[in-house]
């Protein structure tokens, strides 16, 4: 019998939630919430929010263990590669590496990962997602006062991603006021955007408008950080939300490209009447438990704080009043065995004395060893002192080496709409020398330079010349810029 599942998924103005058992669904519900009760994925009014849950989940039979995602809202992901490190500290290595790419303070998120296989030799590399605390504790304790256990939390637009069975696409998911935009390669999302769209700005065009512009500047900075393999025209927008019932509007949010825009789809058995579209969140959540497909996402952290997980069973206070009547019957039957033993001695004590000759004897052998050890242990330190000064210059090589490439080829991550790609980077122990191109004015480069100064991490960052060339096959003008940085 398939295992059933329960997924809600609280967006800003309506609760969702589905049972599924095993690949069908077979309930689903929703109820809308009152303005403010939930602001940009945070749940301010817990109690009220609690109750309609409470409500829902009584009305079709929903109790016990469920699955929660919280908004992709202030969330921010990374994909980060480190050197391979032993387990005991790997824990801070992962938290040291993403208080340096996560622009927000760590004390103000909760930090998942999930370790990604990689082809480089005595490296790792890791999924980063740190999502908002104040998000992640109120949806938890709503969770708990509407009377429900949850053990699994997801993040929307992680779930959204597992859903897409094409290997490359930029997935799309609306709802009134929020966006969410994935770019998926090769099961992995390189770029994840969640951001809120005003409802009262502009007219219901204008408001479509804005986001075909957001998946079109989307698009482009995947594009400008991974020109060996681009997306083209081919490339499909996967539509879920408010806006795949809108099939008028699909053609916008092409863009200028052209790429073709479908409906999200899912592998579920489906009841009638059931709309996949509007419950994908959902239905990326029970992939988890369904089992993954050909494509689809492979991230499937689980986003619940580790303080929120249950504990483990103390069978200390389980066992201890078991020990307590088995030790006392372990000592009678002891007393009535030493009883027997002391009969054996005087039989065995002949083998004792032979053992005792003999074992004198492999004692002396060793003794002649112990002058062999000693002269061996006398080679260990000076091997010590030139693996020790070995590690040192490794680690300053590696220190050198973050400094003048992750840094530099990270500073724009903030600024999506700058199109500058980076030729080289090169570090002479006391200088570094930055080369590039900027595809759209001088100003880019300056604003790149900008970003490097913003980082606080180096004395002066110089412009040291811009060229404007016409390029041969496009005709069009870049600024090849080269910065001096120490």
């Amino acid at each position: 019998m398939a295992k059933k599942l329960t997924t809600i998924y609280i967006e800003d103005n309506e609760i969702k939630l589905m049972v599924t058992a095993g690949k069908t669904v077979e309930k689903w519900a929703s109820m809308m919430l009152d303005s403010g009760m939930v602001n940009e994925g945070v749940i301010m009014q817990e109690d009220a929010v609690a109750e309609r849950i409470r409500s829902l989940a009584s009305s079709h039979g929903v109790s016990g263990e469920v699955t929660a995602a919280i908004s992709g809202l202030n969330s921010i992901f990374r994909l980060v590669n480190l050197p391979e490190v032993p387990k005991n500290i790997l824990d801070d290595a992962i938290m040291a590496e993403g208080a340096r790419v996560i622009p927000v303070p760590m004390d103000q998120v909760y930090l998942s990962r999930q370790e990604l296989q990689t082809k480089a030799p005595h490296e790792m590399r890791f999924f980063l997602a740190a999502h908002p605390k104040n998000a992640t504790d109120a949806l938890v304790r709503t969770i708990q006062k509407a009377g429900l256990k949850m053990k699994i939390m997801d993040i929307a637009p992680l779930a959204l991603g597992r859903s897409v069975h094409v290997p490359r696409s930029v997935v799309v998911n609306t709802w009134l006021s929020s966006i969410d935009i994935i770019i998926l390669v090769d099961r992995v999302p390189e770029v994840i955007r969640s951001f809120s769209i005003p409802m009262d700005v502009g007219s219901e065009a204008e408001r479509l408008m804005s986001i075909a512009e957001e998946i079109s500047r989307t698009v482009t900075f995947y594009n400008s950080s991974h020109s060996e393999a681009p997306f083209g025209a081919d490339v499909p927008v996967l539509i879920a939300g408010e806006l795949a019932r809108n099939k008028d509007a699909w053609t916008v949010l092409g863009g200028d490209e052209g790429h073709p825009v479908e409906a999200m789809t899912s592998g579920f058995t489906m009841p009638e009447g059931f709309d996949m579209t509007q419950y994908m969140v959902n239905l990326g959540m029970a992939v988890r438990l369904a089992g993954d497909g050909e494509y689809g996402s492979m991230i499937d952290l689980n986003a619940m704080p580790a303080a929120y997980l249950p504990r483990g069973v103390n069978w200390f206070n389980i066992l201890a009043p078991v020990a307590g009547v088995l030790l006392l019957g372990a000592l009678y039957y002891g007393w009535t065995y030493v009883e027997d033993i002391k009969t054996e001695t005087d039989t065995i004590q002949p083998k004792i004395d032979a053992l005792t000759v003999q074992i004198a004897q492999e004692q002396a052998k060793l003794a002649g060893l112990k002058k062999q050890v000693e002269d061996v242990n006398a080679l260990v330190p000076p091997i010590d002192k030139e693996a020790l000064a070995l590690r040192s210059a490794y680690e300053s090589l590696r220190e050198q080496r973050e400094f003048a490439s992750g840094i530099v080829r990270n500073a724009w991550i903030q600024k999506p709409l700058l199109t500058v790609t980076l030729e080289s980077v090169v570090w002479d122990g006391t200088y570094l020398t930055i080369t590039g191109v900027a595809t759209k004015s001088e100003a880019e480069v300056f604003l790149y330079a900008t970003q490097l100064r913003n980082t606080l991490r180096f004395e002066n960052v110089v412009v040291t010349e811009i060229i404007k060339e016409l390029t041969e096959d496009t005709k069009v003008y870049v600024y090849k810029f080269t910065l001096t940085v120490y």
